[in-house]
C-alpha cells in the first residue's frame, strides 16, 4: 500500500513540474486533464475518500490492538514497538496525502 502512496506522490510531483514550465507538454496536459474529469469528479472524489478512510482506519485499529496489548501485559516487546511505530506512520501519512488528494480534486473541479 505504501508503493502505491509513493507512486502518486512523485506522479504530482511530476505533473506539477510539468504545470511549471510553459512547454506544449503544458498544454497537452491540461486539455487532456479537462477531458478525464468533465462530470466525474465528484464520483471519483467520493471512492477516493472512502478507499483511503477505510485503509487509514485499518491501521488505526492494527494500533489500538496493539496498545490494548501494552495495557493488558504491561509492557511492549521490540517487535510491537516497530509494528506501532510504523502503522502511525502509514497512518499519518494517509491522513496528510488524502487530505492534499482531495483538495487537490476539488480545486481542479472549480
Amino acid at each position: 500500500m505504501i508503493h502505491l502512496l509513493f507512486i502518486l506522490v512523485f506522479s504530482e510531483m511530476a505533473l506539477i513540474v510539468i504545470f511549471i514550465f510553459k512547454t506544449p507538454l503544458r498544454k497537452l496536459v491540461i486539455m487532456g486533464l479537462d477531458r478525464v474529469k468533465r462530470g466525474r469528479a465528484p464520483i471519483v472524489i467520493k471512492t477516493v475518500a472512502g478507499t483511503v478512510f477505510v485503509v487509514m482506519m485499518s491501521y488505526v485499529y492494527s494500533i489500538m490492538k496493539i496498545q490494548k496489548r501494552w495495557i493488558d501485559d504491561g509492557d511492549l516487546n521490540p517487535t510491537d514497538q516497530i509494528l506501532m511505530a510504523r502503522n502511525l506512520l502509514k497512518a499519518s501519512l494517509m491522513g496528510i496525502k488524502s487530505q492534499f488528494i482531495l483538495f487537490q480534486s476539488l480545486k481542479c473541479d472549480l
